[in-house]
């Protein structure tokens, strides 16, 4: 089959089949196009969609990214993975403002010049928005040339990869280089997939050298086996009063700019008791939850996590720059995409969340609080018990013991002194004698004194 037939065929195939209406090919243009690409690559299509449009949403042109904030980058990021390629998107963003006068080149080698743009990238962006010849090699081409010419091998290894190199480049045409480069990359994502390939749709069957082996399923070949080795971390919970720490991770590394609670790596129970100590945090319990495991490219990584309830509330974490948030706002929706969590993150603060609307706090352990009017340990409240810093305070300082008996007492100072809770000068008068209560000060007894019941003929 030579090109000209070749490229006939799969540009035939896309007019009629070929997906047209997904959001990066509206409004096209290097921009666009190459966000797609990069959100593209390693991720399927599905998922990109909704991260590509509230990206669009946020930030409508290269200036824009360029000018933002790489927290709140990689906010929109969360949840995507491989998060290199956000640092690389808004690094590169920042290089075209200030070397390419904010538009992307129009030429190969340039394109394959900036951070995060590799050649086949180039290739897509050059192809699909600026009208160039440029071949590409995406994971659906390569699949698809393999299978098509049966080259064998890893394309990795870098005999196979120039050979395919080769095949893309000789089967590009001149013209409607944009649909092609489409065509190319919808035909390996719809019908010559890695799994149960559809070679009965495919406009490129009868020359498939492995459909007439039987054997595309073999094509390309698998990257040699290599076990994955396991790293260990121990992830510190530090939780008071619904509120959960967090820290923003340096910008390299894994999960590089995103927040996470602190980590100790390959930290013991024991160890982590040790850290809290030196950090001068006051524990009121401390609780371990089931183990999970996240994988990487490369690595698994072993998540030990530790949920550390703080009986009082640090300005910060010693010399760790961190916020605190309540984990219902971390709950809400997009929540995790606004601010930048992890995915193994997001699922502790929601089991997190769960064990507190479960009260089991009180059901597994019993939260400590120094009570004031006691001057001792005593077991605190489950939650503040009205909003506002006041519902703070007897949180931190009024145990469960001493708040029932302050609403008890309460009765029965509203019944003997005929308390009208509507008047201002009454609900004063409550608020500073509950403030002497729980504090352990002198307040104004009451001798138990409640109003007769009112009979059926005496109301009114």
């Amino acid at each position: 089959m030579s090109p000209e037939q070749f490229q006939h065929r799969v540009l035939t195939w896309f007019d009629q089949h070929g997906r047209k209406d997904l959001p990066w090919q509206q409004d096209i243009n290097p921009y666009r196009v190459w966000v797609s690409e990069i959100m593209l690559q390693q991720t399927q299509v599905s998922a990109v969609i909704p991260y590509f449009e509230r990206f669009m949403g946020s930030f409508p042109t290269l200036a824009d990214l360029a000018a933002a904030p790489l927290d709140r980058v990689l906010a929109h990021w969360s949840g995507l993975g491989y998060y290199a390629r956000a640092r690389n998107l808004h690094k590169c963003a920042q290089v075209v403002v200030s070397t390419h006068g904010g538009a992307l080149p129009e030429n190969l080698e340039e394109l394959i010049a900036l951070p995060g743009i590799g050649r086949s990238t180039a290739g897509a962006i050059a192809s699909i928005s600026m009208g160039l010849r440029a071949p590409i090699l995406d994971g659906n081409v390569k699949r698809l040339l393999a299978r098509l010419h049966r080259v064998a091998g890893w394309p990795g290894q870098t005999a196979v990869a120039k050979e395919l190199w080769q095949l893309a480049e000789q089967y590009t045409p001149v013209t409607r280089g944009g649909d092609y480069t489409q065509a190319m990359m919808d035909l390996g994502a719809t019908l010559c997939t890695r799994s149960n390939p559809r070679c009965g749709d495919c406009p490129l069957a009868a020359h498939c050298q492995a459909h007439r082996h039987g054997d595309p399923q073999e094509f390309p070949g698998r990257k040699p086996r290599r076990d994955k080795p396991v790293r260990s971390t121990t992830m510190l919970l530090l939780e008071h009063g619904g509120a959960l720490f967090l820290q923003q991770r340096p910008p390299q590394g894994i999960w590089g700019g995103l927040w996470t609670p602190p980590q100790l790596e390959d930290g013991s129970e024991n160890e982590a008791r040790q850290w809290l100590s030196t950090q001068g945090l006051e524990i009121a319990g401390l609780h371990p939850l089931p183990e999970l495991r996240h994988t990487f490219t490369h690595f698994h990584l072993d998540i030990s996590p530790l949920w550390v309830q703080l009986a009082s509330l640090p300005a910060q974490v010693a010399e760790h720059s961190g916020s605190w948030y309540k984990l219902r706002q971390l709950n809400r929706p997009r929540a995790a995409q606004e601010l930048g969590l992890p995915a193994p993150v997001v699922g502790l603060v929601r089991q997190l969340q769960k064990l507190a609307s479960q009260k089991l706090r009180d059901n597994v352990m019993s939260r400590t609080v120094f009570c004031r009017k006691y001057q001792r340990e005593l077991e605190g409240l489950s939650a503040p018990p009205f909003p506002g810093p006041k519902g703070q305070d007897i949180f931190e300082h009024v145990s469960k013991q001493a708040w029932q008996e302050w609403l008890a007492h309460q009765t029965m100072l509203i019944n003997e002194k005929r308390l009208n809770m509507m008047e201002p000068s009454s609900r004063v008068y409550l608020g500073e004698q509950m403030g002497k209560f729980l504090s352990g000060e002198a307040y104004d007894a009451a001798e138990g004194y409640v109003p007769p019941e009112v009979g059926e003929s005496d109301r009114k």
